[in-house]
């Protein structure tokens, strides 16, 4: 089932940069969110606004947080299109929510907590399963001396505007609420 008309609206119309801050895909995946998981359910989101690193830098990333009482059960970071082509900047939004799901793992309500990176269209999923399972995708390790593992492009592997992408997400949505469902029963 293709996206409403409003979502692919939102998308369209986000053009270029609105500013010295790339936020111009905020607003659409927020929409997005609120279709998926609908203001009148119990699920809340989040919008925060979180450091992109420890290293004293002033970027930031937005991550929405998708919760049930409180308690996270699927993370959404939104980075710009143009971080896709940098080898750099694809480890650092690994990175980034490889620590968000440590930050988070406590509250988890689900046995699985998921997340999404995404740049611009292109998403990238994970699943953090705890303990010895960890956190898929594996991470990638590398050399010491460049900066690290290189995360590969291709791990954003589909578009949320295009058919793949939109069923993807809508049956990872529905997993969740089923999940949640079954715990309030």
């Amino acid at each position: 089932m293709p996206w409403p008309a409003r979502i692919t609206r939102a998308f369209a119309a986000e053009g270029g940069p609105t500013g010295v801050i790339d936020n111009r895909y905020y607003s659409p995946y927020n929409k997005l969110l609120y279709t998926l998981f609908p203001p009148g359910s119990d699920f809340c989101i989040s919008p925060n606004y979180l450091p992109a690193c420890i290293d004293g830098s002033t970027n930031f990333v937005v991550s929405f947080e998708v919760v049930l009482h409180n308690q996270p059960v699927l993370i959404l970071e939104v980075m710009p299109p143009h971080h896709l082509s940098f080898a750099l900047t694809r480890e650092a939004a690994d990175k980034h929510i490889r620590r968000r799901f440590m930050d988070l793992s406590e509250r988890a309500l689900l046995p699985v907590l998921h997340g999404i990176s995404a740049m611009g269209t292109k998403l990238c999923f994970y699943e953090f399963r705890g303990g010895l399972a960890g956190i898929t995708p594996r991470r990638i390790t590398g050399n010491a001396e460049i900066t690290g593992g290189v995360v590969p492009r291709d791990w954003w592997d589909c578009d949320v505007l295009e058919a793949e992408g939109e069923q993807r997400l809508r049956s990872l949505v529905a997993q969740i609420t089923e999940e949640c469902k079954c715990l309030q029963a």
